[in-house]
């Protein structure tokens, strides 16, 4: 079978539909564009039975879950890697053969690591595809074989619920709070009599009592019946501490199903956003819960001074006019006042985003930041003595 084209013209779901219908047995080479990844799947009678990614900056993402997850340890980790540059074997393996994990966990992250990779294909929306017909050339899947008909019914489940989920999960680094515990753990005879009484709710008798019985009256106290399991493992590991990026990885659901789940914590009451938000360490503005550290800030404007005053006296042994001096120190002043607005404005913008999170939406105003302790009044003050211009319309916000 001969199929090759672009994701823009025929998109992935479209071509494992097309794979999983025909069950045909080949390999299908997904090539996004600029820094994402190329992804090679085989199909086995149109079942996915193996992934592999060729990644651009050679990470191992595997090893990178295990430690997030904390199931492994980074000196763990880096052990194994050490002994793979040498024996060229697999990290999990080595990792099982260290006593680091099972074989069964091993296969657990191997399949979540697979349906990660998988779902964001039906995010891509440019690049290059190639199926080519022919049988596998290893001895045994590893992955748990996935149905093509059940992988693209809950890519198309995501795409369909992902924008709303991202709307209220827009920031990985945000910190949750517990409201109230959940007081019933459901039973597996009970789930199954909730799930068969949602069922045939149509066909209840309408001279019974409103409740419809035992199982009603549960859900009507306010009890937990109503918490998936996956909502119950999530809220397991709400500590007030820990950020959204942080229980995504713990959960070991994947980003989908961790999302989805504080998204129906948050609705049903169990959990709500703390203001702390978790600084990135690559953030160049710093933590948006400080304020701004003046000695620093005044450290480096001396030696900002210092520097433009030793080309001062550079400049001056140059054979150039006294216009062209004092326009090339225009111009040094006129790029470290921009450098300075740029960096408060990057904070300004971080501490809209927490109050969009906290308040649900962004304010009318910018003095709702310093009432709310988000930033201070000297960081709205720029450096160039022109005011901040903001304007929004409760969803979104123009910063300049």
């Amino acid at each position: 079978m001969a199929l090759e084209g672009t994701l823009r013209d025929f998109g992935i779901a479209e071509i494992l539909q097309l794979i999983g219908t025909q069950q045909k047995t080949g390999i299908l080479f997904v090539d996004g564009t600029g820094d994402t990844e190329e992804v090679q799947i085989w199909f086995r009678g149109g079942r996915v039975i193996r992934v592999e990614t060729a990644l651009r900056d050679k990470r191992d993402p595997l090893g990178a879950m295990l430690v997030a997850a904390m199931v492994v340890t980074r000196e763990q980790l880096q052990s194994a890697q050490a002994v793979q540059k040498k024996t060229l074997q697999p990290v999990g393996d080595l990792l099982i053969e260290q006593g680091a994990i099972t074989s069964e966990l091993h296969q657990e992250f191997i399949d979540l690591q697979t349906r990660e990779t998988l779902y964001q294909l039906f995010l891509w929306k440019q690049g290059k595809y190639r199926f080519e017909s022919k049988p596998p050339a290893f001895a045994k899947p590893n992955v748990t074989p996935i149905s093509s008909e059940s992988l693209l019914m809950e890519g198309v489940r995501m795409l369909d619920e992902w924008p709303l989920i991202r709307q209220r999960i827009s920031d990985d680094r945000v910190v949750f709070k517990t409201l109230k515990t959940i007081e019933e753990s459901e039973t597996e005879a009970e789930a199954l009599e909730r799930i068969l009484d949602d069922a045939f709710s149509e066909f209840i008798d309408p001279s019974l009592p409103p409740d419809g019985g035992v199982a009603r009256g549960k859900k009507a106290t306010g009890a937990a019946s109503n918490l998936t399991r996956n909502d119950r493992k999530v809220f397991g590991l709400i500590d007030g501490r820990r950020h959204a990026g942080q229980l995504i990885d713990l959960s070991r659901l994947g980003e989908f199903e961790a999302c989805k789940a504080l998204v129906h914590l948050i609705d049903e009451g169990y959990i709500a956003p703390v203001k702390d938000v978790v600084a990135r360490p690559d953030a160049e503005a710093g933590s948006i819960r400080k304020k701004v550290d003046w000695p620093r800030l005044v450290g480096r404007v001396a030696l900002n001074v210092a520097v433009l005053a030793a080309l001062g006296f550079a400049v001056a042994a140059l054979p150039l006019s006294r216009e062209e001096i004092v326009e090339s120190g225009r111009q040094l002043a006129y790029d470290y006042l921009t450098r300075a607005r740029t960096n408060r404005l990057q904070v300004v913008a971080a501490a809209l985003e927490v109050y969009r999170v906290e308040q649900g939406q962004y304010p009318e105003n910018l003095d709702a930041l310093t009432q709310a302790g988000l930033v201070s009044q000297e960081v709205l003050e720029m450096p160039d003595g022109e005011p901040v211009e903001y304007m929004t319309i409760g969803i979104d916000y123009d910063l300049r």
